[in-house]
């Protein structure tokens, strides 16, 4: 049997996972309520990405049989990817998804840090040129939403194979 589990800050794992429960049929809960995933369950993991780590994951391996993660961040491509996959010691196939973006959908500590960097981003803007720096900062500021059914594409031919 397989489940989804995930873990959200703001809304984007949550929604992936919501998303993928109503392709696969696969029931989805929040790490909150991991109790309910039954013992013989395959999980596949869907977290948020801070500073290179995906949130849950670590505690999600030690509770679960996974069979595939899926960190939400901002950025994916070959390096990115493989140096995340590092990270977090991720030894089962990994399904990278873009997220969604907003200051204000951040809570605590999490939205005190974004803003502290913003700034520290708006006075770097200003001392140098950096070239489509102002095109993130940008994003950063208004928000950018990235969340699409497209971007499960392929952890769901992935499962397909090999369901």
């Amino acid at each position: 049997m397989t489940a989804i589990v995930y873990v959200s800050n703001a809304g984007s794992s949550r929604q992936y996972a919501e998303m993928l429960s109503e392709k696969t049929g696969f029931p989805v809960y929040s790490f909150k309520e991991s109790g309910k995933v039954p013992e013989d369950a395959e999980v596949i993991f869907i977290g948020w990405i801070m500073a290179g780590t995906v949130q849950g994951l670590k505690e999600a391996a030690e509770k679960f049989t996974l069979k595939a993660v899926c960190p939400v961040g901002m950025m994916k491509g070959e390096k990115q990817d493989a140096e995340l996959k590092a990270k977090n010691a991720i030894e089962v196939p990994m399904f990278p998804l873009m997220g969604n973006f907003h200051v204000e959908n951040l809570t605590g500590m999490y939205k005190m840090m974004m803003n502290m960097m913003l700034k520290m981003m708006k006075s770097k803007l200003k001392e140098n040129d950096v070239p489509d720096g102002q095109k993130a900062l940008d994003a950063l500021e208004k928000g950018v939403d990235m969340v699409s059914e497209e971007n499960l594409n392929d952890i769901l031919a992935w499962l397909e194979e090999n369901e």
